[in-house]
């Protein structure tokens, strides 16, 4: 944060005018000041009757990192206007004393319902040291956001408490839950996360595939392969098998390896049961022709609004952005389609791979593609000599079949 040069006592002159957009000004300025001397000068503007006001300061006193500010914050926390509670919160969060944790707990989710997500930021850089009380808190009252950030603190001796909360009645705590397990590394974890992987509902299972891939428990390995039965990649299980192939990239590592084939950002799409999956694979679905038509559709697009904003006198700037976003989807929808074939390749060349482990994510990763070329490769590691391998390449054949 660069060091301000504005003399000092024109920001006090400022911050105690009349002006309210001034003193917003003096107040953050005073707070990139640096200068001790300007606590004094923003402590009583907490309570000041304008709340952009008490917002900056706020905001100022979490950049000085002063220790005296601290109870003046805590107080802060049950300010009238909610900008000023999460402004608050960040600035206890910079100041990190580890006795305002159980007041910034309190404060993550207020009485209407509203959730603090200044408090939320905060607690996440006390780490660890948030651990006992986030525990205390979660006993006394459970809710989604605090199983986030205990999951999240990494404290030890936390999977009983998930493990009770993952029998929640509430859907969302249980699924909040069983992601926590997953970050624990705790051998309880894995017993009931294998468990789940056994017995529990579609939704269950998807969670505890992510969170046991997520720990490298390769002994779930069998049971992942169990659940891949019919081979419908776009029906009711697809995210479940795509939780599935996940899991085996990340413990196979061969996630970097298909993302490097074709660099670029590539937002997840929904896919035809309502499942995510990446714009790469979604090109496979579209087909030639049809992507033939989506780019026909832009060109159309562009033309229309064209001749449309001459009838209707619209600046020029504003069709030239339009046609500059209708050449940017253009080009992403491109770059997906040459994404494709470029991680197809990489994983037909993965079924060759040394690793049994690799050999065997590559098989479930390639039906995504819908690409013919994947075939006849798949065929041939349906005779691998590791039964994993032959096993993930014969689902992954059958499926990309049904799916051309």
């Amino acid at each position: 944060m660069p060091k301000v040069d504005i003399p000092l006592e024109t920001l006090l002159s400022e911050l105690h005018g009349t002006d309210w957009q001034k003193r917003c000004d003096a107040a953050r300025l005073l707070g990139q000041s640096r200068d001790p001397r300007a606590v004094d000068a923003l402590l009583p503007d907490l309570n000041d009757p304008d709340w952009r006001v008490r917002r900056n300061a706020a905001q100022a006193l979490g950049a000085l990192k002063t220790p005296r500010a601290i109870q003046p914050l805590l107080e802060a926390l049950k300010d009238r206007t909610a900008t000023v509670r999460e402004r608050a919160a960040v600035a206890l969060g910079r100041i990190k004393d580890p006795q305002t944790v159980p007041a910034l707990i309190e404060a993550v989710v207020e009485q209407n319902g509203h959730v603090n997500q200044g408090a939320y930021q905060a607690i996440k850089k006390f780490g660890r040291k948030a651990g006992p009380d986030l525990v205390e808190a979660l006993k006394m009252k459970p809710t989604i956001y605090l199983v986030e950030l205990l999951g999240e603190s990494k404290y030890e001796a936390q999977a009983e408490l998930f493990i009770r909360l993952a029998g929640d009645s509430n859907p969302v705590m249980r699924q909040k839950a069983l992601i926590a397990l997953g970050k624990t590394g705790d051998q309880r974890s894995f017993d009931f996360l294998m468990d789940t992987l056994e017995h529990g509902e579609v939704e269950t299972q998807t969670i505890a595939v992510q969170s046991l891939g997520q720990l490298q428990v390769t002994k779930a390995i069998p049971l992942m392969l169990d659940l891949l039965q019919t081979p419908h990649l776009h029906g009711p299980l697809s995210g479940l098998y795509h939780a599935i192939t996940e899991a085996f990239q990340t413990m196979a590592g061969i996630k970097t390896d298909v993302e490097n084939a074709f660099p670029g950002k590539f937002p997840m799409m929904f896919g035809p049961s309502g499942g995510f999956t990446s714009l790469p694979q979604m090109m496979g679905l579209l087909g030639d022709e049809n992507f033939q038509k989506l780019n026909q559709m832009l060109t159309d697009a562009e033309s229309r609004a064209e001749n449309l904003g001459k009838t209707l006198n619209v600046p020029s700037e504003i069709i030239g952005h339009f046609a500059d976003q209708t050449w940017k989807f253009g080009a992403m929808f491109a770059d997906a389609r040459d994404a494709r074939s470029e991680q197809v390749k990489v994983l037909v060349e993965l079924l060759k791979s040394g690793s049994s482990l690799k050999r065997a994510a590559a098989a479930l990763s390639l039906p995504w593609y819908t690409d013919p070329q994947a075939v006849q490769p798949l065929e041939q590691a349906m005779q691998d000599e590791d039964e994993t391998v032959r096993r993930a390449s014969a689902w992954a054949y059958a499926a990309l079949k049904r799916a051309q």
